[in-house]
């Protein structure tokens, strides 16, 4: 064996470990390649330029963050475009917006919430792709933070056994490298997940959580007419009954102001204490050769511990009860204003219910890229809560409950209902709640302190009613207005 093969081959095993670099090396031998030419060629002056602006081409840039979202929009753009391209005509997008508009007036005698004030929307799935990418974002970044340094620091003990010239190769800085490298594996996993999400999503948050900004209702056509072509009902009415249930989730994020704010909050808060395997990560890093492909087929998957920490419990117990209360609420009002409309209202509410139990989009995506295995495990009992306050309180006092979220039902009220309208009515229980705040916050010596009505905190939320319009601030831009949305095709 030669000189310069021989310090090649040494190169690789420091970097990749033994089993990736003979894999490397038998493949260049297998194509004519002599493994020491290559490393002479690499290192000369002439080519090593060429080959540094190569690799770096290759990993990108890092930009700002753990994630280059650069490359992740990127990915998820030629992945729909390849394996799920849809086109959106007139008319398509036409009974999209009337089916909403529908659904909005069906609503109406159903809830005492108002109708979000965005415009009704039609998207295809590059459309909903660009709605959803800063939520997402949010939601998966402090995953990618954990992950990146825990890639970084095990690399980092390979590298240090790496020749001069490898490390001159990275830069000078090998960590910096690393970073970029990192940065755009994880933007490439996240990408296709997104991509994923766009293929089966009907619109804001029927796939499991709020992930549009602002104040709007939208369709995604092609997806809901693949969903219901194997169903015993006609296309149209899967739309509308699509359109109903889109129609009552943008009710409730739209004009419930803690209620989207709560939900990606703790989403983020499991997410930030995700703790990951560094015995998986070296296991992977020894198989990596550093080509696109070898780094796009990085599992995430088998990154993550199996077990939660406590405070982790709490966050998904939390998360899992609040999105259980979010799905029987849309699925029991949905349920009262389709009854009359459609001959299939009660098997497609079946149906619904099964696919936010089990088989929701967002937790088959988050369960692979951030490890949240998230399953509402009590839809039916929230519906037949929410079913039970209507008779129990009536339309008005049900819909009520969600201008507090200590007015809402506990799980324990889930598994026994009954005990919750066993206790105060709940008029009292918002009395005693806002007695206690006052005394908290230290206020006034009046006999009976009193909380602003629901939807009078602000001064642009005056004149708006129980439920007016009160976005909070992450709904809004830079001078506190709504962004319009702008989709691609409405």
């Amino acid at each position: 064996m030669s000189e310069n093969s021989d310090q090649w081959e040494k190169m690789l095993r420091a970097v990749l470990g033994d089993e990736a670099a003979e894999q490397i090396i038998g493949q260049m031998r297998s194509q004519g390649i002599d493994p020491g030419e290559q490393m002479q060629q690499m290192m000369d002056p002439a080519n090593f330029n060429q080959v540094v602006s190569q690799v770096r081409a290759m990993l990108g840039s890092s930009g700002e963050g753990p994630v280059n979202w650069k490359i992740a929009e990127q990915v998820a753009r030629e992945t729909i475009q390849r394996d799920h391209y849809d086109s959106l005509s007139t008319t398509e997008g036409d009974q999209a917006r009337s089916s909403l508009q529908t659904a909005n007036l069906w609503l109406d005698p159903a809830t005492d919430i108002d109708p979000c004030g965005g415009p009704s929307q039609a998207w295809n799935r590059l459309d909903w792709l660009a709605h959803t990418l800063p939520t997402f974002r949010r939601l998966v970044e402090p995953v990618g933070e954990n992950i990146s340094r825990a890639f970084i620091a095990t690399m980092s003990e390979q590298m240090e056994h790496a020749p001069d010239e490898l490390k001159n190769l990275m830069g000078g800085d090998p960590s910096q490298m690393m970073e970029s490298m990192i940065s755009s594996v994880l933007g490439m996993q996240f990408g296709s997940g997104l991509a994923e999400l766009a293929s089966q999503a009907f619109g804001t948050s029927d796939a499991g959580l709020p992930l549009v900004e602002g104040e709007t209702a939208a369709l995604v056509p092609s997806n809901v007419t693949e969903f219901g072509r194997d169903l015993d009902a006609e296309e149209n009415e899967v739309l509308l009954f699509v359109a109903v249930r889109e129609q009552a989730a943008a009710r409730l994020y739209s004009r419930v102001p803690w209620l989207r704010r709560q939900v990606l909050d703790t989403v983020a808060a499991y997410a930030r204490e995700i703790e990951i395997d560094t015995e998986s990560i070296e296991e992977q890093v020894r198989g990596m050769n550093f080509t696109p492909d070898s780094m796009q087929n990085l599992d995430l998957g088998n990154l993550f511990t199996p077990s939660d920490t406590p405070s982790q419990e709490a966050s998904l117990a939390r998360l899992e009860h609040i999105l259980s209360l979010v799905e029987g609420w849309v699925s029991a009002v949905s349920a009262r204003a389709v009854a009359a409309q459609l001959p299939h209202a009660v098997p497609l509410g079946e149906m619904f219910s099964r696919r936010s139990a089990t088989n929701s989009p967002v937790n088959l995506v988050f369960g692979s890229l951030v490890g949240l295995d998230l399953k509402p495990r009590k839809i039916r009992e929230a519906a037949a809560f929410w079913r039970m306050a209507l008779d129990r309180l009536g339309m008005e006092e049900r819909d009520h409950l969600w201008s507090h979220p200590d007015l809402l039902p506990t799980a324990d009220h889930l598994e026994e209902p009954e005990s919750f309208f066993e206790m105060s009515e709940p008029s009292e229980v918002e009395a005693e709640l806002d007695a206690f705040l006052e005394e908290l916050l230290g206020g006034t010596d009046s006999e009976a302190p009193h909380e602003p009505a629901f939807g009078e905190g602000s001064p642009e939320s005056e004149d708006k009613g129980e439920f007016g319009d009160t976005g909070t601030s992450e709904d809004k831009g830079d001078d506190g207005n709504t962004p319009p949305e702008q989709p691609a095709n409405s």
